[in-house]
């Protein structure tokens, strides 16, 4: 009997050793897991990065902002504008009325070297945050690379979410960028036009 009774508690501690790991690690992937009441912060949408690409979204909204209202005054005042053009180049010559230009040309100019940047910076900014996100989502599964217990998986192909703004940023900052640029050509060289027609008159 007492051999049996040792068998018998030899196989109940071997069943406890196998049992407490899978537990402990049906534990800690349930804290890791969506728990209820429990908000975990999105990979890549945190930290630095976060901050930097919010402070150039912002940038680049604010400039296209100023563009549309700068391009919108100029068109409601172009009759002056031309007025004040065609008078320079009476009363004061092509000199005059070249520099004028070149003054509106820098005032059409406002805000292109920052969409220029954002541009580029926008989708390396999301692509080094969905980077850092993909390392923060493979830490979390541990050395197997194996789901927690109960995890949510829409929650990790949140970890594009940076590179998608970043894109989005981007494309607002070249649409603004091209819109921008056509406009400040097409006027300028209606003025230029304008100026050689008024000097070939005899």
């Amino acid at each position: 009997m007492g051999t049996l009774d040792s068998v018998r508690s030899q196989k109940t501690v071997k069943q406890l050793r196998h049992v407490a790991p899978a537990t402990s690690a049906h534990t800690i992937g349930s804290s890791h897991g969506t728990s209820p009441g429990v908000k975990t912060p999105i990979p890549g949408i945190n930290g630095p990065v976060a901050l930097l690409l919010l402070l150039l979204s912002i940038a680049v909204v604010t400039v296209a902002l100023d563009r549309g209202r700068y391009w919108w005054q100029w068109w409601r005042t172009r009759a002056s504008r031309r007025q004040q053009w065609e008078r320079l180049l009476a009363e004061q010559g092509p000199p005059a009325a070249g520099r004028k230009l070149e003054d509106w040309d820098l005032e059409m100019r406002f805000g292109e070297p920052l969409l220029q940047a954002a541009v580029v910076l926008a989708p390396l900014l999301g692509l080094v945050g969905t980077v850092l996100g993909l390392m923060q989502v493979l830490a979390s599964l541990g050395p197997q690379l194996l789901l927690p217990a109960g995890a949510n998986l829409a929650g990790f192909g949140q970890v594009l979410l940076s590179t998608a703004i970043g894109l989005i940023v981007s494309l607002i900052a070249g649409t603004s960028l091209v819109a921008n640029q056509w406009l400040r050509r097409s006027q300028c060289l209606r003025l230029q036009r304008l100026g050689r027609s008024w000097a070939a008159q005899p």
